[in-house]
Parts: structure tokens; C-alpha cells; sequence
């Protein structure tokens, strides 16, 4: 067992919670807002992350994300316990895809992090509650540390790779 095999595993277990906490709060983030109107008195203005395309693009960027590390934390499980690659063709996956996943999460998390500096500077934040950016902001940070480590994990699984391919598989 090699010591960037149990590397890639902690940073594999790291952005899969992660992106399983971004996931989690973004689905159960909503705002409630009451507003004082001049023809229908009190009105009640309800907004959830589903009513922006930003922070549903995050959402499906993320839950691809999580669903992806699942299986790559599964793997690299398997290659820290046995020590050495399982097959050629999924260790070309494992390289060749992490760069890619880990694109797709980098973009879900600049999206959110746009969006909600964008909301934050409307006037008043136009009905938009503080405590519902604070959620989406904190669901963007976890998309983001789970970019992290899943860039960081592509570079491992790519030494790994080569020096597998190099000399054992």
C-alpha cells in the first residue's frame, strides 16, 4: 500500500462528503420572505433554489460529482487495499475522467458562487433573504472544496497511472 494510494483515498473520501454536503443543502435551502404591498397588504414570497438556473446547474454538477466520487472512492479503496491498479482500461478511465469531473464540479461551483455575488448586490437584495445566499454560498464552498480535491486526486491518479503503466500493468 503506497503512501499517494492512501493520499488519493483520504482526498476521494474528502470530496465525496463534500459534495454530499453541497447536494444536502442545496435541496433543502429556501427563502420566505414577507412583503409589505400597497394592494394586497402582507404577501408572502417563497423561493427555493430550484427557481435559478445557476444554482440547479450546481446542483447537477455536484450530484454527478458525488455519484462519480462514490465510485472512484470504491476504486481507490480497491487500489490502496490490493496496491496496484485493477485493470488497464479502468485506470485509463480513472485518469482520463477525473479531469473532467472535476471540470464539470469546478464550473457547478463558479456558477453558484456567481449567482449568489450577483443576487447579494441587487437593492435590498430584491427579496432574496441574507440566510438563503449564506445557504447557497456555503453549498458553492463545498462544490468548490470537492473541485479541489478531485483536481488534486486526477494529478495523484495520473502518477499512479504512469507508474503503473511504466512498469507493473
Amino acid at each position: 500500500m503506497g503512501c499517494l494510494a492512501i493520499v488519493n483515498l483520504l482526498l476521494r473520501l474528502v470530496s465525496f462528503v463534500s459534495l454530499a454536503t453541497c447536494v444536502t443543502i442545496l435541496t433543502t435551502s429556501s427563502s420566505n420572505m414577507s412583503v409589505a404591498s400597497i394592494f394586497h397588504g402582507e404577501v408572502e414570497i417563497k423561493y427555493h433554489f430550484t427557481d435559478f438556473y445557476a444554482y440547479r446547474y450546481m446542483l447537477a454538477c455536484s450530484g454527478t460529482g458525488f455519484i462519480y466520487s462514490l465510485i472512484q472512492t470504491a476504486i481507490a479503496i480497491i487500489q490502496a487495499k490490493t496496491g496496484d491498479c485493477i485493470s488497464d482500461k479502468l485506470t485509463h478511465f480513472d485518469v482520463y475522467a477525473d479531469k473532467i469531473m472535476s471540470m464539470i464540479v469546478g464550473t457547478g461551483a463558479a456558477a453558484g458562487f456567481g449567482l449568489t455575488v450577483d443576487l447579494s448586490r441587487l437593492p435590498n437584495h430584491a427579496m432574496v433573504t441574507v440566510d438563503f445566499l449564506n445557504k447557497e454560498n456555503a453549498a458553492a464552498s463545498f462544490c468548490l472544496a470537492g473541485f479541489v480535491c478531485n483536481m488534486i486526486s486526477s494529478f495523484i491518479s495520473f502518477k499512479l497511472f504512469k507508474d503503473d503503466y511504466m512498469y507493473d500493468c
